[in-house]
């Protein structure tokens, strides 16, 4: 009888197990297949039939619990669905007030910036009308200020202050239309650039012609005084160039009375005067870089850095004269000419093989150990002394070697060196 209900359950188990299927296909594709088609005993249904009621309260588990999510999602929609409204009003308010207070807040705040623009750019213009009014009022007062120091008082060292001032004025102002109409006075109507022009190459004479009457007087202070004043005036060249000339002056009168010198010692040792005029200029070169070490600090401290390099073109220029005079004097004096067209007329050969005769024959007492014959006559006119050839020799080594340390001075001293002459040793290269 027990068998004969079996078939009655299986089948009530088989439509709940049906109703699970088709509430949940995920949950059943995972059930392994049902025991009850191969259960052959009791047991082994009464297991199955367990199985079945674990799986159907595991489906039922998961109904509830996604039913009680979807009510749970239910209120968040219907919550998203009342913000979604609030924010429609707030998005329209916000609209409203866009349009309607903002913009024209807006517009305001553009136009208050563009006006503000404008205000910048006005003030910018009238401190620049400002400061071309108080540079020409300063142009006026150095106008009035020179003309009135060039009148009556002549104090030169004020006119040339004036003058400087306005030379810090910027040129665009001095020549504007403005300062040609504000500038001229009844007792100045000329432009101020005529006027400023007109005063410094008037001061400019009376400088040149000061410096020139101080160093006449060898008034050192006079010199310095007017020597300072150029600048100022902006006339450096013209300052440069009176200076030059004051130093190469210098030189030359030093280098005069050494040359005089140099010719009696020459003379007074008939011709044999050791290196009198090499000594002389190696004296005039010494002077000359004396004259740059000492002047420089002075020029270029009121003259600007490199301006001593044009004073010393200047003292270079006069280095070539004067030591193209003492060449040509120790020229003259030691017959180089006659020297060496003696020399040219025999061979080198002869000469050595003279000399060597001339050592012999000094050795046995028989000549003069300083002289070799150089002809068939017996006249010391025909003979050359050679120790008076080593000598000039010596000398013309010392004078090259003078030249060289010069122009090594010179060179370090100058910006361009390429731009310095130098010094014609025509004599010596032709010998």
């Amino acid at each position: 009888m027990i068998l004969d209900n079996v078939p009655t359950q299986v089948h009530a188990h088989d439509t709940s197990l049906n109703l699970v299927k088709t509430t949940s296909t995920k949950s059943t594709r995972n059930t392994p297949p049902s025991a009850l088609s191969q259960a052959t005993t009791v047991a082994e249904v009464e297991v199955a039939l367990r199985d079945l009621r674990n799986q159907h309260d595991t489906v039922t588990a998961r109904l509830d619990a996604s039913l009680a999510q979807h009510e749970d999602l239910l209120r968040q929609l219907r919550r998203l669905d009342l913000s979604r409204a609030r924010l429609g009003t707030l998005a329209n308010a916000a609209r409203a007030i866009s349009h309607g207070m903002l913009s024209s807040a807006a517009s305001t705040a553009s136009r208050i910036s563009t006006a503000v623009e404008q205000l910048d750019l006005e003030q910018a213009r009238v401190n620049d009308t400002l400061a071309v009014v108080e540079q020409v009022t300063e142009l006026k007062a150095c106008v009035l200020g020179v003309v009135g120091s060039m009148g009556a008082p002549q104090d030169w060292e004020t006119a040339a202050e004036y003058i400087s001032r306005a030379s810090r004025i910027p040129a665009d102002v001095v020549d504007s239309g403005f300062a040609e109409a504000v500038v001229p006075t009844a007792e100045v109507p000329d432009p101020p650039r005529v006027t400023l022009d007109a005063s410094a190459a008037a001061l400019c004479r009376l400088f040149e012609r000061g410096f020139e009457q101080a160093v006449e007087e060898g008034d050192s202070a006079k010199i310095a005084r007017f020597f300072k004043m150029f600048p100022l005036l902006q006339r450096a060249k013209e300052g440069l160039e009176a200076y030059g000339r004051y130093v190469c002056q210098g030189v030359a009168l030093r280098a005069r009375a050494r040359l005089q010198a140099a010719r009696g010692v020459a003379n007074d040792q008939a011709m044999r005067g050791g290196f009198v005029y090499a000594n002389a200029l190696t004296k005039l070169f010494e002077h000359i870089a004396q004259v740059v070490d000492g002047h420089s600090p002075l020029v270029e401290r009121h003259y600007g850095e490199g301006t001593m390099v044009q004073v010393m073109q200047r003292l270079h220029s006069e280095a070539d004269v004067q030591g193209g005079i003492v060449l040509d004097t120790w020229y003259d004096e030691r017959s180089i000419e006659r020297k060496l067209t003696d020399v040219k007329s025999y061979a080198y050969s002869f000469l050595v093989q003279s000399f060597m005769s001339a050592q012999k024959s000094a050795s046995g007492g028989n000549t003069k150990p300083s002289q070799i014959a150089m002809g068939t006559g017996d006249d010391d006119e025909d003979n050359i002394d050679t120790k008076e050839i080593d000598q000039v020799l010596s000398e013309i080594v010392a004078m090259l070697s003078s030249w060289s340390l010069y122009v090594v001075f010179i060179s370090s001293r100058t910006i361009v060196s390429e731009d310095i002459p130098s010094l014609p040793f025509s004599p010596l290269i032709s010998a």
